[in-house]
């Protein structure tokens, strides 16, 4: 058992970012190395493993993952003893196949924002549907969800029993909000909570040792909320063994 367990975070590139004109940026935001510092891991980076300009495409357009690229994946994780996804505003095959591996070999894993929202999909998708099945849906309630600097922008009912009331202890929560995309419903994941119009903002498998996503950023509020922190800090602490 390590005493810091080593975190791994998915990077993503940023479509905005060019340096020199010449080359995009893979990046990982600050907030989520910050937090996982904060609470005992030790963050390293998940790059992608093809050479492709993603942000240019959808996922319909970049090839396949070869098996060698699997492999390359498999090596990274196994460094890790969790594995966190973060939030986002599109994602690919690599990130999915990540999400796939930590799930099947019961490593740690927190899912945030777009990160749960690969959990949500992969949840619904058979293995061996081909099919162009949305990967998220419009977010279509009268509620704001994107309100960027909000620090509380609706609550949360969470169900008890679940892993997610016994991180945070109570059934209701005021959370942020900044995502105009939802998973819909999950299909064997457990959803553990719900938003006052009706969306999902928590899955969670209770037969794994930790299998969570949050539609909300902890990572953001746990500067003034104490009970956000608690989840980064159980995800950490589940590393541990």
């Amino acid at each position: 058992m390590r005493k810091f367990p080593v975190i791994g975070i998915v990077s993503r590139f940023d479509k905005e970012k060019i340096f020199m004109n010449m080359t995009k940026i893979t990046e990982i935001g600050e907030s989520y190395f910050k937090v996982v510092n904060e609470y005992g891991g030790i963050p390293i980076g998940i790059l992608p493993v093809q050479d492709i300009f993603f942000t240019d495409l959808t996922q319909k357009f970049v090839p396949k993952l070869t098996t060698y690229e699997k492999e390359k994946l498999v090596e990274v994780i196994k460094l890790c003893d969790g594995i966190l996804l973060p939030g986002g505003s599109r994602w690919y095959e690599y990130e999915e196949f990540i999400c796939e591996y930590a799930h099947e070999h019961d490593i740690p894993l927190l899912g945030i924002c777009q990160g749960m929202q690969i959990m949500g999909y992969l949840d619904r998708k058979e293995k061996d549907d081909e099919d162009e099945e949305a990967k998220a849906y419009r977010n279509d309630t009268k509620l704001d969800h994107h309100a960027l600097g909000v620090k509380y922008v609706h609550k949360v009912s969470i169900e008890p029993g679940t892993r997610l009331f016994e991180i945070l202890g109570t059934t209701e929560l005021s959370v942020n909000s900044r995502h105009n995309y939802n998973i819909g419903k999950a299909k064997n994941l457990k959803m553990t909570a719900i938003s006052e119009d009706g969306i999902v903002e928590a899955i969670e498998d209770p037969n794994s040792r930790f299998y969570l996503g949050v539609q909300w950023h902890p990572e953001l509020m746990d500067e003034y909320d104490i009970n956000q922190g608690n989840i980064i800090k159980e995800f950490i602490n589940s590393c541990k063994y």
